[in-house]
């Protein structure tokens, strides 16, 4: 968009780096060149973004990786309704008998709620459908949050301050079978970006500059692998949200998103595998980033492939 604005995604030689709480051995690099093959990723792949309004309205966009990406669609949503909306998970449209129901968690101050709403054929939200359930509070010492829904288990997961990431198992409504780990303290920002039965994949950046894939098994001890994909000094601490979507059978369309700029930059992401990974710079989005809170748009678990970054 802007000349000025400095380029935070450039590839650098990495080296033997090891970024607090977060500890890798990194392989040998790998130049950013386009996926090819089954890692190919088409510039015909799209993505939905959420976002909140420092107003307290949802906003619905699309975003298409164009030379440059831009922003091919905007949907307003329920409005002046989620006012100090601070963090918010992935944010589920799913059909119902009026039209569509969206869904998904927000925290407002330190609480998380559980929201959702209805809209017609044409998308304007239908008066009386708004539900909100109170889930319970101590979240303003969280910098992350996120669902990963399958066809069979919903997992809640999130990062709190101090470098703990937790998840939660959904059951029914109820959130059981915590867990924990520490070692995370270095993170700026995180996105979902790989579901499987067996394990979530989380993308990760720091405030160092250094981009790493996240694995945590869903099943047995709760021990996330963390691996290399870029080394610090990489320029990755810019974006303050990480925004992802499937692309292709095994790439992923990322667009890191700096508030403070209010700017954006989408990228496509091969097959993640380390440092070997293919990164694609895809360069600036031509629209502007200006709400405090943003997250993916997704489908329903049994309308909608999962994603396969991983």
């Amino acid at each position: 968009m802007k000349g000025s604005r400095s380029r935070w995604a450039g590839v650098l030689p990495l080296t033997a780096v090891l970024v607090a709480g977060l500890g890798a051995v990194p392989a040998s690099a790998s130049p950013a060149v386009a996926p090819t093959g089954a890692q190919q990723v088409t510039a015909a792949c799209k993505m939905s973004v959420g976002s909140v309004t420092g107003a307290g309205d949802h906003y619905i966009r699309e975003y298409t990786a164009t030379t440059p990406p831009s922003m091919t669609g905007e949907t307003p949503g329920l409005l002046a309704t989620f006012l100090d909306a601070g963090m918010a998970s992935s944010m589920v449209k799913e059909p119902v008998a009026a039209g569509s129901r969206y869904s998904g968690w927000m925290v407002f101050g330190n609480v998380m709620w559980d929201v959702s709403y209805q809209v017609d054929a044409q998308n304007k939200p239908i008066a009386g459908t708004t539900t909100t359930a109170r889930v319970g509070g101590g979240w303003d010492g969280y910098s992350y949050f996120e669902t990963s829904r399958t066809t069979k288990r919903t997992n809640q997961y999130a990062l709190r301050s101090d470098g703990t990431l937790f998840r939660w198992t959904m059951s029914g409504a109820t959130w059981a079978a915590k867990v924990s780990a520490p070692g995370f303290s270095s993170v700026r920002a995180m996105a979902l970006i790989s579901q499987t039965a067996t394990y979530d994949t989380f993308l990760a950046t720091t405030r160092g500059g250094a981009l790493y894939s996240v694995h945590v098994p869903t099943t047995g001890a709760f021990k996330p692998v963390v691996k290399l994909v870029r080394a610090a000094g990489s320029r990755w601490e810019k974006p303050i949200n990480l925004v992802a979507e499937r692309c292709g059978q095994y790439g992923t369309l990322l667009v890191g998103i700096d508030r403070n700029g209010q700017n954006a930059e989408m990228f496509a992401i091969g097959h993640v595998n380390g440092t070997a990974t293919v990164i694609n710079e895809l360069h600036w989005v031509d629209a502007e980033f200006a709400d405090p809170v943003y997250f993916r748009m997704t489908g329903r678990p049994d309308l909608t492939p999962p994603l396969n970054g991983e």
